[in-house]
């Protein structure tokens, strides 16, 4: 047995909170039977006390399996084991959750049975599937959050922790989201053109995602043993998450605000949308090393573009990906609707608030002092997207707001190009302050 994962089961199951589970949540199933009623029968109380116990707990214990020990002192100790990244990835992700499973095991088991016995034990195995499904992707991606932390190798709060937390929390709730979402749209799926047994594209996209995400828990451990992974896996994700999001472009016809947009340029816009959310989540994540941004430079400097493609972030392809999807957006649109031109101004301009905003993380990492710089930077997209413009709007300058986000305009132009100023004034200042550091102080 992977010995890091039976060491967490010792820890975690005890024969007093095996005892203590069983027992609370038999009271909490006696108590929907006698007193619950109609609203909240025995399996409605199975069904929300997985989520809590499986999702939200078990993202906070996934998110402290490896904190918990750099806080404690013993990383370190591990990190000197001949422990593989395998074995370490699968002994901490489902060791330190292992209580969880124990009583989400007992309320998928009345879950189960109730499902089983109303719709037939197809459903129930469908069911049964989503539920793991679920429970893994919070878990996971709350351990991957934390993974990335840690190699910033800062001081983990309790607000960090906390973060980590309700990432892995708001995969388990996008999960469901989608769930309830495909399954109340009726017996199929429209992706890509294309109806799809909506049973079989539901499990198939949770396997799919579940792997992904155990997959990049894998690669961070990786890192974090010191061993060096290629881009390539990145780049494989960017392509597999831009196709499968652009292929649900026929829930987006309806909406008025690309009305007259045809396929193509519907899968476009979705494909860069998520580009430019994995760009803002991995550029808050991922360490923004001074030294590491110096060394890139170098390499281009002397030529070896193999090094330097080697050492690119997730954040930094994700958002070469933005950019591109957004250029290739732009031109299709311009020969397809030349009319939409305040609309190709508004993602010209979005295009230049995200080169804005990630460098203000890239900033604020760089200067010198041991500062909360991503926690900085947060504040200040925050005054700059929501406070702010609020102020600029109560004193009814509206024109102003194209300064904060993209904001209609006339001349159309002027959007764009403030944006980009904006953008290009901050990678004046992070690429100066990342160069400037580098200088030794003068005595």
């Amino acid at each position: 047995m992977n010995a890091e994962f039976q060491r967490n089961v010792w820890i975690e199951l005890t024969p007093r909170r095996l005892i203590l589970m069983v027992v609370l949540l038999g009271l909490a199933f006696a108590a929907s039977a006698i007193a619950g009623g109609t609203e909240y029968d025995v399996a409605s109380t199975a069904r929300l006390l997985f989520y809590v116990i499986v999702a939200v707990w078990g993202s906070r214990n996934a998110a402290l399996a490896v904190v918990g020990e750099i806080r404690d002192r013993t990383w370190d100790m591990q990190l000197l084991s001949s422990i593989t990244p395998g074995a370490m990835t699968w002994g901490k992700l489902f060791g330190s959750t292992i209580y969880n499973w124990f009583g989400g095991a007992i309320c998928l088991a009345v879950l189960e049975v109730e499902r089983a016995t109303h719709a037939g034990l197809a459903a129930a195995l469908v069911d049964l599937a989503y539920f793991i499904a679920v429970g893994l992707i919070a878990q996971a991606a709350a351990f991957l959050a934390s993974l990335v932390a840690v190699r910033r190798r800062q001081s983990h709060s309790r607000l960090d922790i906390f973060v980590y937390q309700a990432i892995g929390v708001g995969a388990g709730v996008a999960v469901y989201t989608v769930w309830e979402f495909v399954k109340a749209s009726g017996d199929a799926v429209t992706w890509w053109s294309t109806a799809i047994d909506r049973r079989g594209f539901l499990l198939a996209s949770l396997a799919i995602f579940t792997a992904w995400t155990l997959l990049g828990c894998y690669r961070e451990m990786r890192l974090e043993l010191k061993m060096k992974n290629g881009i390539l896996v990145w780049l494989l994700w960017l392509v597999f998450i831009g196709i499968y999001v652009a292929g649900f472009d026929a829930w987006l016809s309806t909406d008025k605000t690309v009305a007259g947009w045809d396929a193509g340029s519907l899968r476009l816009a979705l494909a860069g949308v998520t580009f430019t959310a994995l760009t803002y989540l991995m550029v808050f994540l991922e360490p923004k090393d001074r030294v590491h941004f110096r060394w890139l430079g170098s390499q281009i400097s002397s030529g070896r573009i193999g090094a330097f493609l080697g050492g690119l972030q997730a954040w930094m392809m994700s958002y070469v990906a933005a950019l591109l999807c957004t250029g290739v957006l732009l031109y299709w649109l311009h020969q397809s609707r030349p009319d939409l031109v305040a609309q190709l101004a508004l993602i010209a301009a979005a295009s230049g608030f995200l080169t804005r905003d990630v460098l203000i993380f890239v900033f604020m990492r760089s200067l010198p002092g041991r500062r909360r710089g991503d926690f900085a930077a947060l504040g200040i997209l925050f005054a700059l997207y929501v406070l702010a413009p609020a102020i600029v709007n109560g004193l009814g300058l509206q024109n102003l707001l194209m300064v904060f986000y993209p904001y209609p305009t006339s001349p159309v132009w002027i959007a764009p190009v403030v944006a980009w100023a904006e953008g290009v004034a901050m990678a004046v200042l992070a690429f100066g302050q990342i160069a400037l550091s580098r200088k030794p102080a003068i005595a």
